[in-house]
């Protein structure tokens, strides 16, 4: 029989890499001296890191590594590491899965990875329909993801508090925005910034004497490019103004319509122009957001030199949302003076720092956000278009989007200014009710910040919860720490009275909507587990339905029998035992409910047409 030792080490080397690299440290590196020494080469480690892990921490500065010799790199060591991190982020997934205390401690200690637990939180998110909590893993791993992603935004915005005037970085400060609605798909920070860069190179290959040409030339040759691309611009603007990606610089980038506000369109020109050696800024004029080419120091726009230098640098501006000509001096100043700005209309000729173009943009994020919160639920399709993103969810975006321009105006905005506060309570608000899962954000970045606001108040007072980011950050953290109230069926009373069970899906007879049982009490509402919600609607028609007194069906009503249910925009929303009627179709249940039921349920059991329950610490019996 042939020895091993025969076969050259090649020929070893080569099967090393259809062997895992798990197997390799629990056997074949223990088999011989000479297994060992081929297993641990740097070459085969380096192969494992880049197939193993698709996403990595930049703290590991995986990509500068890759271009250095393999010996010169410890492959295996940093494979392990991430290996390590791997099974730290499953452990502490499985922690979230098993228990309500502690929740947000073990998100934010996942959360802190960074993009080293992207790969694991992936896997999570596709979890296949066999599994025994297919609904959990799947909610929680999208919730752990999208807390990260913001993460990126934040860390973006940050340094503009120390920076606030500084024209750098305007691509990745806008393409933080898309970080409050990435999913699964690519279109992070840096893929936005390799598809500008792509972008700016398509561009210069069919210009091949470019470096020959003008400033002014080289800005109108771009401005042609990018509207003949379909880059910039907007179909049918009176329809679709508004919309919410267009308020997003890599959904105008990656979307087959590439529609985009003017603020977007200025700055895709002015992130391409600088890409290409141009001197560009965004032009904060009022309503509508100009790009502006400066001429290089000491240089004239059409070439030459500039015979009596000054410190004024000789500027040309162009409007790529509606045209590739130059719009002169003089039109500008004459909108101006129309929009009411007879004196200082020359500061809004001026290069806007980056931070400002953050602020624009979240502020339009806003008037979406206010034009959904005006129309009514009978113009579903106009609401739909809205809200629609090529990533997220839909029916979050526009919370998402709100969320995203309440922190990119907490730190961009000089925590200096007296007003650096005006939106906290709103901010804190929408944080503790719907973003939970950010009290490790909110800890590590908005209360440093806060205290130093706070400290250089010259008037002292106290502030109450939604203004206090301390007090908030305290209740959301005791409430993540807080023992589950358990609620048994261990009385007749009860079982007669408490027709149904958790995880049941049920129609409201009046209300017509569908929603899963998550929660019950036997006495009342002040029974059912907190936080809970009750619309005016329905308690208004409590009331009209008894012909008591106001003690009386107070009275009532503590001894009635009330649930919490999941819809699909409320967690916890209450009903009265009376307006249930439970269904059996799984046909009927809305898709986002299957999605948003992983937060209190395992799976769904569609021949019960039940959720198995995933709060057994509150509701044993169920």
């Amino acid at each position: 029989m042939a020895s091993l030792e025969l076969v050259p080490d090649e020929i070893i080397r080569h099967i090393l890499y259809y062997i895992s690299p798990e197997e390799i440290l629990s056997s074949v590196q223990i088999l011989s001296r000479r297994l060992h020494r081929l297993a641990n080469e740097p070459l085969l480690w380096k192969y494992y890191c880049t197939t193993s892990f698709r996403h990595w921490n930049p703290e590991h500065r995986f990509q500068e590594k890759l271009t250095l010799r393999a010996s010169e790199v410890e492959w295996k060591s940093l494979w392990m590491e991430r290996n390590r991190r791997n099974t730290r982020v499953s452990y502490l997934m499985d922690g979230i899965l098993a228990s309500k205390v502690g929740r947000l401690q073990k998100f934010g200690q996942i959360c802190m990875l960074g993009y080293d637990a992207k790969d694991f939180l992936l896997e999570q998110c596709h979890t296949d329909e066999t599994a025994e909590d297919v609904l959990a893993r799947r909610f929680y791993g999208n919730t752990a993801l999208g807390s990260i992603h913001r993460s990126i935004a934040v860390q973006e915005w940050l340094p503009y508090q120390r920076a606030p005037y500084t024209l750098r970085g305007l691509d990745r400060a806008l393409a933080a925005f898309e970080m409050f609605f990435l999913r699964e798909r690519d279109g992070d920070v840096d893929d936005i910034d390799a598809l500008l860069d792509r972008l700016a190179s398509d561009f210069l290959s069919e210009q091949p004497h470019f470096s020959e040409k003008s400033t002014r030339q080289k800005a109108l040759l771009l401005a042609q490019w990018v509207r003949a691309k379909n880059l910039t611009g907007m179909e049918d603007e009176e329809v679709n103004y508004r919309n919410l990606r267009n308020c997003l610089i890599g959904h105008a980038l990656l979307e087959d319509q590439h529609d985009s506000l003017p603020i977007i369109s200025s700055a895709i020109y002015c992130c391409l122009a600088e890409r290409v050696g141009l001197r560009a800024a965004c032009c904060a004029f009022p309503s509508h957001v100009h790009a502006m080419v400066m001429a290089p120091p000491g240089e004239q726009l059409d070439g030459g030199r500039v015979p009596n230098p000054t410190t004024d640098v000789e500027k040309m501006f162009l409007d790529p949302y509606r045209s590739s000509e130059e719009v002169t001096l003089q039109e500008l100043r004459s909108k101006l003076v129309e929009l009411g700005w007879m004196s200082s209309g020359d500061s809004f000729l001026v290069a806007s720092p980056t931070a400002v173009i953050v602020q624009r943009t979240a502020q339009n994020m806003k008037t979406t956000y206010s034009k959904l919160a005006r129309m009514s639920n009978i113009e579903p399709e106009a609401r739909y278009q809205l809200r629609r993103l090529r990533n997220g969810d839909h029916e979050m975006n526009a919370e998402s989007a709100l969320y995203a321009a309440l922190w990119a105006n907490l730190l961009v905005n000089p925590v200096s200014s007296f007003q650096w506060d005006h939106s906290l309570d709103v901010f804190l608000s929408r944080f503790h009710q719907l973003f939970s899962e950010d009290l490790w954000l909110v800890e590590k970045y908005l209360l440093p910040l806060y205290n130093v606001f706070t400290e250089s108040q010259a008037q002292t007072h106290h502030r109450f919860s939604w203004q206090n980011v301390h007090e908030m950050v305290n209740m959301v953290r005791n409430m993540d720490q807080r023992q589950p109230t358990v609620n048994r069926r261990y009385t007749q009373e009860i079982q007669a009275n408490v027709w149904y069970k958790v995880g049941q899906v049920f129609r409201h007879k009046r209300y017509d909507y569908i929603g899963i049982i998550n929660g019950w009490g036997d006495k009342g509402t002040g029974s059912l587990p907190t936080p809970h919600s009750l619309s005016m609607d329905e308690t208004m028609e409590e009331y009209q339905d008894t012909s008591d007194s106001d003690s009386s069906a107070r009275s009532r009503f503590r001894k009635k029998t009330y649930y919490t249910c999941l819809r699909t925009d409320i967690d916890r929303h209450v009903i009265a035992q009376d307006n249930i009627e439970i269904i059996t179709d799984p046909s009927l249940i809305p898709e986002r409910l299957f999605f948003v039921a992983g937060k209190f349920f395992k799976r769904f059991d569609s021949e019960t047409c039940r959720f198995v329950s995933n709060i057994r610490e509150f509701f044993p019996d169920d």
